[in-house]
């Protein structure tokens, strides 16, 4: 998920806590045409430095709970925008003084009433349809934060807190998930956050990552030669279809690894 040569590029990091997502996440703002890079949890601090903002995916754990709570938590002292959804919602709700329970639960769709103007909804209508997969629910916020919007799911009461800011700190949270598609201008939430939020430059794609990648290999390979272990899979694959673009026939041997998959 790593690009090497990325010093002209703005970079968003995705961290990602096991759910369903990380990389639809990752793809969504690579379709912004701004590079997207998945980290781990426990990623050490300096694995987040250089990048314009972050993205804090949702999670099977319970935050209500304090399930997941070793990760890295200094991300959030970083002087850059974080986006969380679902689990890093809440992880960012209670970090900074808010409550989360377990309670509240929503599945599927709900429509998400915007209370408030707010770049991050830019382009979008007072109601959106979203998508709901949540057992906590944040139940009170900290100083400096407010409810950007609430949800309403069938005859349901309305579910507080199900989008959150706060200017101050540049900390935002969706109780749902933009990145899906049944959350219908996800695409416009993630967009706005990358390039209006964090100020990136959309300059990224990816014939120009193949480029780069491939300059790359070459410089640290210079004229030595290669010998990949590929499996068929997509990681192995990938990797020698970029090594047989940089290199010559010759210097590029591969043996293929019958993993039984």
């Amino acid at each position: 998920t790593t690009c090497v040569m990325t010093d002209s590029h703005d970079r968003i990091a995705v961290v990602d806590f096991g759910g369903q997502y990380a990389h639809l996440i990752a793809t969504k703002v690579r379709a912004a045409r701004v590079l997207a890079e998945i980290r781990q949890p426990d990623a050490p601090i300096t694995d987040f430095h250089g990048f314009k903002g972050i993205i804090l995916s949702g999670s099977p754990s319970l935050s209500s709970h304090g399930e997941d709570s070793n990760w890295t938590k200094e991300v959030l002292d970083l002087e850059i925008p974080i986006l969380g959804f679902c689990f890093g919602h809440q992880e960012i709700a209670k970090h900074y003084g808010g409550t989360v329970i377990h309670g509240g639960r929503e599945w599927g769709h709900a429509e998400l009433v915007i209370q408030h103007e707010h770049a991050i909804f830019s382009g979008l209508s007072e109601r959106e349809v979203v998508w709901m997969s949540h057992f906590d629910s944040v139940a009170s916020l900290g100083p400096d934060f407010y409810e950007l919007g609430y949800s309403v799911s069938g005859e349901g009461a309305a579910h507080r807190n199900a989008a959150i800011a706060s200017d101050v700190h540049r900390r935002y949270g969706f109780q749902y998930h933009p990145e899906v598609d049944a959350t219908e201008n996800g695409d416009r939430m993630i967009s706005n956050f990358v390039l209006q939020i964090c100020a990136c430059k959309p300059s990224w794609d990816m014939a120009r990552y193949v480029e780069s990648e491939v300059e790359s290999i070459q410089a640290q390979v210079q004229d030595q030669s290669v010998f990949l272990l590929a499996s068929g899979g997509v990681d192995s694959t990938v990797a020698a279809k970029l090594l047989r673009l940089a290199l010559p026939g010759d210097r590029l041997k591969l043996l293929h690894v019958d993993n039984g998959m």
